[in-house]
């Protein structure tokens, strides 16, 4: 059995401006553990088994929340029933929306490598927190979305230079273009045609401006929107319907501190699995990775235990 696994996103955008990371990282863990960097996804998941094979008892992930996405959507494929090992991040992300959420380790990436050392070194006890992820047409992450929420990370990741001043630039601009009637927000808030079930029973609606659901309820810039995503391990809570500029921006505030918003067209839910079907192919996103597909399925998927100290 080993020590700490450490998977290091050698393309993340930090981890490109700082190659000297890598070597960084390795000197730090040298005879606890190892430091993995795979430059795709078939060798994140070879590294994913090598990891069970081996026995390790904690993974680092350093990079953003998209590579914890990919990440864990490999361990979990690997570890199937069996119990899987801690994880931890190590904040190598330009949002750390997920850490920021599991109320993570703070520090540079390698003060919290310094402090998993430390702590097994010592034989300390860890402080974690377990999370439901939430299941993707097979895929893993904490957060989800497709209409506005897809939209919105289309704009977030065009020019590059993603990152919270970024994000809340865009917002700002929504809101502003939302009282001078201009088309930017228009553009976000473009709805998709789709039949959407909750628990096999067809909405109403005939299209959408949202469909949104988060195993966290900090789904970034401290926006606790998705209020009821922490409630139930065995239930996902989901927006799903119609909701215009005026009425998201009336309700700002609400959706800041994570009181129930009551949009009027929108199913406001805790449910165990949600199916959008569409004729067209449909953009959605988990954790800001991107992906497109007729039909997207929704559901509860296991427990993480994350590393928090």
């Amino acid at each position: 059995m080993k020590a700490i696994g450490i998977i290091h996103n050698p393309r993340s955008k930090k981890n490109m401006k700082h190659p000297s990371t890598l070597e960084s990282l390795r000197d730090i863990v040298g005879t606890y553990g190892t430091v993995f960097a795979p430059f795709s996804l078939e060798e994140l998941t070879e590294v994913a088994k090598e990891i069970k094979r081996d026995g390790y008892e904690i993974i680092g992930v350093n990079g953003g929340d998209g590579t914890n996405h990919q990440i864990i959507s490999r361990i979990i494929d690997v570890y199937r029933e069996e119990r899987m090992p801690l994880l931890a991040h190590l904040r190598g992300g330009t949002m750390n929306t997920v850490s920021n959420a599991l109320y993570g380790i703070k520090g540079s990436v390698s003060g919290i490598t310094k402090k998993l050392v430390e702590h097994y070194r010592e034989n300390r006890p860890f402080k974690t927190k377990t999370s439901k992820v939430l299941n993707v047409n097979g895929k893993y992450g904490f957060m989800f979305g497709t209409g506005f929420v897809a939209n919105l990370m289309d704009i977030y990741y065009e020019g590059g230079n993603p990152g919270p001043v970024k994000a809340l630039q865009i917002i700002y601009k929504a809101i502003a273009s939302a009282i001078l009637s201009t088309d930017y927000v228009n553009k976000l808030f473009q709805p998709v045609h789709a039949e959407v079930l909750i628990d096999n029973t067809r909405l109403a609606y005939q299209e959408y401006s949202v469909v949104v659901s988060s195993a966290i309820r900090n789904i970034g810039l401290n926006f606790r929107a998705i209020y009821r995503a922490e409630e139930l391990p065995d239930r996902i809570h989901v927006f799903a319907g119609k909701a215009s500029a005026f009425e998201v921006i009336r309700r700002l505030r609400r959706l800041y501190v994570g009181h129930e918003p009551d949009f009027k067209q929108l199913t406001d839910v805790l449910a165990k699995i949600v199916e959008i079907r569409s004729d067209s192919a449909l953009k959605y996103t988990i954790d800001g990775d991107m992906y497109e597909d007729t039909r997207i399925v929704v559901t509860p998927g296991p427990l993480l235990s994350y590393i928090q100290g």
